[in-house]
């Protein structure tokens, strides 16, 4: 077994010593692996520039779907590749994770999005799409468990709130099975993690519960008893998006629909298990996203191509030619 602590924050810092204590907690749940852990500081991960080769490589017949810009992140994948537990820390500056963490995420979803690949492998079986159907690596969308650390200054949570949902969006795309997510706020006034036993303990269960879920399906999801539960039986998030007039709610990390209501003065959210398997990191979610970008050239294509000369002469005048056209008097 391979275990990986990744963490997106200052160099023997807090969020540094809450994953290494994490791994610990592994430790002791699989003596024998391969532990290894990443601080991601010192590496330069540029931004996805969307330029789309990565989407569209399988879908041209090539075996691999690789990210045409190198950098430091091609590393950092091969290590989450090759994992098949991880521990992801990154502090929280404002609201949610530092933003190298979203940029490393940007490159690696769609690169390991467990339906968009099936879908192109399907496609190549039934001869729709170019291309050898068991040529891709699928052991890049291989079982892996996951646990996330959010760290803040803040003695009050809210400033953190988009920590751990934010994190989530790792997982996901390759389907990896969520076994706690930690808001550790406060550590304007904890000084330093060690300092604080509870969270130590949380850490090592956490880490032990990573291992767990591995090598058994129905380990449940850690919930620390130090911290408030979550809303979203799936994600155990607390966040929800209310659709005004309806007592209709959703969670925005696994876009997944529940119903509001009151009892004994306490806000209760009921899903439904259909609407719960249908959550992002489901791999109904993802196909319901697959569907609807894959429709999108068969709207946008005559759209565009029916307005070619006007968007060509807009684009000419008004988007390249910006500068003189917006100050043309």
């Amino acid at each position: 077994m391979k275990i990986l602590g990744i963490s997106f924050g200052k160099k023997n810092a807090n969020t540094d010593i809450l994953v290494k204590e994490a791994l610990f907690g592994c430790r002791e749940a699989a003596p024998d692996a391969q532990i290894s852990f990443i601080n991601t500081c010192s590496l330069n991960i540029g931004r996805c520039r969307g330029c789309g080769a990565c989407s569209t490589a399988l879908e041209k017949g090539k075996n691999d779907n690789v990210c045409i810009f190198k950098d430091d992140f091609q590393a950092l994948e091969e290590q989450v590749r090759e994992a098949d537990c991880l521990i992801v820390g990154a502090p929280v500056y404002v609201l949610q994770p530092v933003g190298q963490f979203k940029d490393f995420v940007d490159r690696f979803s769609c690169r390991h999005d467990y339906s968009a690949i099936t879908w192109i492998m399907d496609k190549r079986r039934n001869g729709e799409m170019p291309g050898d159907p068991d040529g891709f690596p699928m052991e890049r969308l291989k079982k892996r468990t996951v646990s996330y650390i959010s760290v803040g200054g803040a003695t009050t949570d809210n400033w953190t709130s988009m920590g751990t949902a934010t994190l989530h969006f790792f997982g996901f795309p390759p389907m990896m099975k969520v076994m706690g997510n930690y808001n550790a706020n406060s550590m304007g006034t904890v000084g330093n993690p060690l300092l604080d036993d509870q969270m130590i303990s949380d850490m090592h269960e956490m880490g032990r519960r990573t291992v767990e879920g591995y090598n058994d399906d129905s380990a449940e999801f850690f919930q620390p008893s130090s911290k408030p539960a979550g809303v979203c039986p799936v994600c155990h998030q607390r966040l929800i998006t209310v659709n005004p007039g309806t007592t209709t709610v959703e969670c925005p990390v696994c876009g997944i629909e529940g119903k509001l209501r009151i009892e004994n003065d306490e806000i209760k959210v009921d899903f439904s298990e259909e609407q719960q398997a249908r959550a992002r990191g489901t791999f109904a979610g993802l196909r319901e996203h697959t569907t609807e970008i894959q429709s999108f050239g068969s709207i946008c294509g005559p759209k565009i191509m029916a307005n070619k000369e006007k968007l060509d002469k807009l684009m000419k005048e008004r988007i390249k030619g910006f500068d003189t056209a917006i100050n043309n008097k």
